[in-house]
């Protein structure tokens, strides 16, 4: 299980998984922690629990047991965002900060 150990800042990251365990800078990530179990109401077969994502990242330095990511979300420029009362990327921003030690990681373009 991959999981958020260390959180540098709101959107640099590092994770318990490293090129040890075949962790490598093409790799992008979503950090996410588990919602409620989704039922089909036709079926009634459990379709899975359901993942609440939080954010997605790229690997940008990977040590033997570890990796620092990197949120892909765009670092917002200062002027724009004081001219803007809400955006895309305040929602982003308010995901990455609801990041905490322990969130499930997994990548999400492993070939």
């Amino acid at each position: 299980d991959i999981v958020v150990v260390k959180i540098i800042e709101v959107d640099k990251i590092v994770i318990n998984k490293g090129y040890e365990d075949g962790v490598d800078s093409s790799m992008e990530f979503l950090v996410y922690d588990e919602g409620d179990e989704i039922i089909d109401p036709i079926t009634k077969k459990s379709l899975g629990v359901l993942e609440n994502p939080k954010g997605t990242f790229k690997a940008i330095h990977i040590q033997e047991k570890m990796a620092t990511l990197l949120s892909k979300t765009t670092r917002p420029n200062r002027i724009f965002a004081s001219l803007t009362k809400f955006s895309d990327v305040d929602a982003e921003r308010d995901l990455l900060e609801s990041i905490s030690v322990g969130n499930k990681v997994k990548i999400i373009n492993k070939r």
